[in-house]
C-alpha cells in the first residue's frame, strides 16, 4: 500500500472511533505530514480530546508511545533527564539517564495548559531546536511526533507565554456533540472501547517516507503569493505595533488605515506561520491531490489562532473567521485592479503614470503601501520625486 493511502487509512480509522469534529481529524492528519509535527487540541473538558490524541498515537505507534500529564506534578526526570546516582557515588561520574519522553519518537502531552513553567520550558526548547540539554550533556531528539491537548479555560490553567505556543504548527478546537451524535457515540462505546480497539496503521517509517513525499511537492506561484500576502497583511503596521507599548485599539486612533484588518489585530503572526501554511498547503496537495487559493483561508484556521492576539478576545475563532473573509474579498480586489502587475512595472523603473495609479491604490493598502515607499526611497536618491511628494511623507 502506498504512503499516501496509509495516511488516509490512518484517518479513516480515527473517523470510525471519533464522532464528530472531523474538520480537527483532518486537520491533525495534515499537520502530522511535516518533519518533528507539533501539534495541538484544545477544548472544553469532555470533549473527546486525550482520546483523539491516543488514537492518532496508536495509529501511528502502536503501544511505542509515551505520554506526561500536566495534571500531576511531573518531575525533570520524567520530561528530560536524571543523574544515574550510582555512577555518581561509586566512581564520581555524572551519567546521565535520558527520560523515555525525551527518546520516544511518539509523544504526548496531556492539559499541556497545567503544566508548570519550569516543565513548559524545557519542552519549549525541544519544540524550538530539536534537542534537550540536562547536566551539561546535550540529546538530539530529531524527527518525533507531539500531541498535546489543553483546555485554556480551566482554572488550574498555567499562562504560557506566546512563543511557547507559536512552536505547535498547528491547533484544532474540538466542538460539543450534536443530538445524533450523542447517539452514535453511545452505540459506540456500548460495542467497544475506542482507544483498545485502534490498531497500528503505519509505522513512524512509513510517514516519514511519507513526509519526504509531500516536501516535494510544489506549489502553484498564486499559491505561494497568497500564503505570503496573507501573513503580511495581519503582521504589518505602519505604526510599528511590534514595537509599540501601545497596542489596538489605542494604537489605530487616527491612523490612515484604521478600517483595515491590522485594526482588529493586537499581536501579528510570527515567520512560522507562513512556513507551516505553506506545508500544510503542500500536504492537502499531496493527500487530497489538488490546493486551491481558497483552501489556504480555510488552513489558515489550523494556523493562525494560537499565534495572534486580537483586539475582541470574546469570540475568537469567529473573529479571525471574519478577518480571513475580509482578507478574500481585499485580495479578490487587488486581482481585479492588477495592483501586482503595476507595482511589477515600477520595479523595472520610475513611471510617472504608472505611479500616480499605485499611489491611489496604496492609500486603501497598506501591505501594497509599504512596498511602494520603500521604491519611493529609491527614487527620491535618484531625483525623480520629491520627498514631500511622496505617498511615505502623506501617510507615516
Amino acid at each position: 500500500m502506498g504512503y499516501r493511502k496509509l495516511v488516509a487509512k490512518l484517518r479513516e480509522e480515527v473517523e470510525k472511533r471519533f464522532v464528530g469534529n472531523r474538520e480537527a481529524i483532518k486537520g491533525v492528519t495534515l499537520g502530522l505530514l511535516s518533519e518533528r509535527s507539533t501539534i495541538l487540541i484544545r477544548g472544553p473538558r469532555g470533549r473527546g480530546k486525550s482520546t483523539l490524541m491516543l488514537l492518532f498515537l496508536k495509529g501511528i505507534f502502536g503501544d511505542d508511545y509515551v505520554v506526561i500529564s500536566g495534571a500531576s506534578e511531573v518531575k525533570r526526570g520524567e520530561v528530560v533527564a536524571r543523574l544515574h546516582l550510582p555512577s555518581l557515588e561509586k566512581e564520581g561520574v555524572e551519567r546521565v539517564v535520558w527520560s523515555a519522553f525525551v527518546k520516544a519518537k511518539g509523544k504526548g502531552i496531556d492539559e499541556v495548559n497545567r503544566l508548570n513553567p519550569y516543565t513548559a520550558a524545557n519542552i519549549y526548547h525541544m519544540l524550538q531546536f530539536g534537542e534537550v540539554w540536562a547536566y551539561g550533556k546535550r540529546y538530539l531528539t530529531r524527527d518525533f511526533v507531539l500531541i498535546a491537548n489543553e483546555n485554556p479555560g480551566d482554572p488550574t490553567t498555567f499562562t504560557h507565554p506566546p512563543p511557547f505556543y507559536d512552536r505547535f504548527d498547528v491547533s484544532v478546537y474540538l466542538r460539543s456533540l450534536s443530538l445524533s451524535e450523542k447517539f452514535e457515540l453511545q452505540k459506540l462505546l456500548e460495542k467497544t472501547s475506542p482507544v483498545d480497539d485502534m490498531p497500528q496503521v503505519l509505522s513512524f517509517e512509513d510517514l516519514k517516507e511519507a513526509r519526504e513525499e509531500v516536501a516535494e511537492v510544489e506549489l502553484d506561484v498564486e499559491i505561494m503569493g497568497t500564503i505570503n500576502v496573507l501573513v503580511r497583511d495581519l503582521q504589518a503596521c505602519v505604526r510599528g505595533r511590534d514595537y509599540s507599548p501601545i497596542k489596538p485599539p489605542a494604537l489605530c486612533e487616527g491612523c490612515h488605515f484604521v478600517r483595515g484588518v491590522c485594526s482588529a489585530i493586537k499581536e501579528g503572526p510570527s515567520e512560522r506561520a507562513t512556513v507551516v501554511l505553506t506545508n500544510l498547503a503542500k500536504a492537502k496537495a499531496w493527500l487530497e491531490g489538488k490546493v486551491d487559493v481558497s483552501d489556504i483561508y480555510e488552513l489558515a484556521l489550523l494556523v493562525l489562532p494560537h499565534r495572534m492576539e486580537l483586539v475582541r478576545e470574546g469570540l475568537p475563532l469567529a473573529e479571525l473567521r471574519e478577518i480571513l473573509r475580509r482578507e478574500e474579498e481585499i485580495n479578490r480586489e487587488r486581482e481585479s485592479r492588477g495592483q501586482w502587475f503595476l507595482l511589477d512595472k515600477l520595479l523595472k523603473g520610475f513611471k510617472a503614470d504608472v505611479y500616480r495609479l499605485a499611489r491611489e491604490i496604496a492609500m486603501e493598502d497598506l501591505v501594497f503601501a509599504e512596498e511602494l515607499i520603500k521604491l519611493e526611497g529609491k527614487w527620491v536618491k535618484e531625483g525623480a520625486i520629491k520627498p514631500e511628494e511622496t505617498l511615505g511623507f502623506e501617510i507615516l
